[in-house]
This record gives structure tokens, C-alpha cells and sequence, in this order.
């Protein structure tokens, strides 16, 4: 099966630092933390990314993304991320802002705001219920749920997301969510929990044998950037497990176009040999066959069981 891909990512999501304040239980930052390299990205490095991203767009005639961030939280430096927030809307390029929110204090979003943010807010938002909150989070609800209402009576609310991933919730917390953003007019998704690609071992996910492709398509349009310039294969791999380049001293052509980014491709797409432990076949969005009835049956799987985790309970 023939795979398209463009000579350059369209969406780069870039951790300005590599820092986070939550403790989540579906996230493997709390481990990872110890043993991956940690630090804040140089400012000189931040902007030589994104003038040579705002570089591409303008050659391909494409409105560019920059999604901050992948494995930290913004808000821990909120002066740095209004800053940098800044320098990429003066690029030309689109932005937006993954976060807990715990930390998005009014005078975070006044910061934003006077830099010229314009994008998109997805807050995660694993609970509601401060006692499963809590054990999910590890933060203070109620400090979290007063952030988020003061953006929203200060920010464009079709901006808004909340992303609640469901955990061993007690009975009713799906639609106790659900309510109470309703009321506010603002979204609500609800996908299934992510192992992150084996790094989760207590989501459960099947080895594969052999790769045909993989079903968020990530790797053909999106690049994942670390505070130290390296460029990992997909945002599962909060591990590091796949570096396939730098950009401290390469364009984003060069690594997106790389030998070790087609090798990767090659593997993930075409069928190449890939080792037993490589990070897709420990995936749960790694796919083995590209037969669409199997695709629905695989799709109507995953739908069902969402289904039940957050309408039935």
C-alpha cells in the first residue's frame, strides 16, 4: 500500500522544557522524569526551529502549526512560554497549547493574551470529582476547575477543549464531567487511555508481529521536538526509544527526510524488517493489516469500549 507523505512535517509539537507538575497514572512522566535528559530548550535553538519552520511554509505555501507541548507543562514557565509564544505568532505560524491547566493562572492567560495568542486551549482533565481527580492527577481540583473558568469567560470558548480520559472512574463521573462543561458551552472529548507504547504496562496492548502502517498516522505530518533539539519519531515515545535526528545543527528537512527517519517509515509503512522491541509494535496504534474490514472491526472495537467507559457509566 502506497503512503503519502510530504517532504516536510506540516505540525511540529515542541517541549520548550521538559518539566511537569502533575503526577498522572496514565502518563509516564513520573518515571521517565528519572531517567530521561532534562532541562529548558535554549532560546537560540528555539528560534532557529521555528524561523526554519516558518521557512517551509512560506516555500510550500502551507499554514504551519506549532503545538506546545508534548512531554511537560507550559505553565510552569509561563513568562517563557508567553515569549515563545510570541516569537512563533510573529513567525506567521499557528499555535496551540496542551496543558493541566493547574497551573494556567488568570495571570497566565493575561500573559498570553498580551503576547497575541490566539489558539487553541486542549486542557487535560482526567476527573472531576476531587477525591478521583486527585488520584489521577495528583493536583487540587478545585484550583484547576477555577483557572478554567476564568478562561473561559476571558477566552473564545470554540477554543477550548477538555480531553478527560477515563481511569477507573466511579460510576457517573463521565456524565459529571460532561455537565458541568456543558453548562459552561464548553467541549468535551473523551478518548481511551494511550499506553504509550509499552510504557504503560497496566493499559494493556498487543504485541505486533508485523506493521502495516499506523492508525493515528503521526509520523506523516507531525514532528516531535525535545528541549534539547532531538527529534523523536512520534509524541508515544515519551521514552526517547527512537531518536531519528537533531536539530541543533540540522534543518527540519534534513532530520524529517533523514536515513533514519525512512528507515522508520520504511518499517512502520512498507513492510520492512523491523526488531522485536521496536516502539510501534508495542503500540497500540500500530496496525497489521490494512484490509478495511478489519480496520472496521478494529474501529468498532475501540468505539464500543469507549462507549461503555463514557456513556454507559
Amino acid at each position: 500500500m502506497q503512503t503519502f507523505r510530504n517532504p516536510y512535517p506540516r505540525q511540529l509539537i515542541i517541549d520548550i522544557h521538559s518539566y511537569c507538575n502533575a503526577s498522572c497514572v496514565i502518563c509516564p512522566y513520573t518515571a521517565l522524569k528519572k531517567q530521561n535528559p532534562m532541562g529548558i530548550m535554549e532560546e537560540g535553538l528555539f528560534e532557529k526551529i521555528v524561523r526554519d519552520f516558518g521557512d517551509l511554509t512560506r516555500k510550500h505555501g502551507f499554514r504551519g502549526n506549532v503545538l506546545f507541548c508534548n512531554m511537560s507543562e507550559i505553565f510552569v514557565y509561563p513568562e517563557m512560554a508567553a515569549q515563545r509564544l510570541q516569537y512563533v505568532i510573529q513567525s506567521g505560524l499557528g499555535a496551540g497549547i496542551q496543558t493541566n491547566a493547574a497551573l494556567m493562572t488568570p495571570e497566565a492567560v493575561s500573559l498570553l493574551s498580551s503576547a497575541g495568542f490566539d489558539g487553541t486551549f486542549t486542557i487535560s482533565l482526567h476527573g472531576i470529582s476531587p477525591d478521583v481527580y486527585k488520584r489521577v492527577m495528583g493536583l487540587d481540583i478545585s484550583t484547576t476547575l477555577k483557572n478554567i473558568d476564568y478562561l473561559v469567560q476571558h477566552y473564545p470558548k470554540e477554543k477550548i477543549v477538555i480531553q478527560s480520559i477515563p481511569w477507573n472512574w466511579p460510576e457517573g463521573e463521565a456524565k459529571r464531567i460532561r455537565s458541568h462543561f456543558r453548562s459552561r458551552g464548553v467541549r468535551v472529548r473523551m478518548p481511551l487511555a494511550n499506553n504509550r507504547a509499552g510504557l504503560l504496562p497496566n493499559v494493556a496492548v498487543h504485541r505486533k508481529e508485523k506493521l502495516a502502517g499506523c492508525n493515528a498516522g503521526r509520523p506523516l505530518g507531525e514532528m516531535v521536538v525535545c528541549f534539547d533539539g532531538d527529534v523523536i519519531l512520534c509524541c508515544n515515545d515519551m521514552g526517547r526509544e527512537e531518536v531519528v535526528g537533531n536539530l541543533r545543527n540540522n534543518t527540519i528537512q534534513e532530520v524529517w527526510n533523514g536515513e533514519k527517519m525512512q528507515e522508520k517509515i520504511g518499517q512502520i509503512y512498507y513492510g520492512k524488517q523491523s526488531p522485536d522491541d521496536f516502539i510501534c509494535r508495542k503500540c497500540e496504534f500500530g496496525i497489521t493489516s490494512n484490509s478495511p474490514w478489519k480496520r472496521l472491526a478494529r474501529n468498532a472495537g475501540h468505539e464500543a469500549r469507549k462507549f461503555i467507559l463514557t456513556r454507559l457509566r
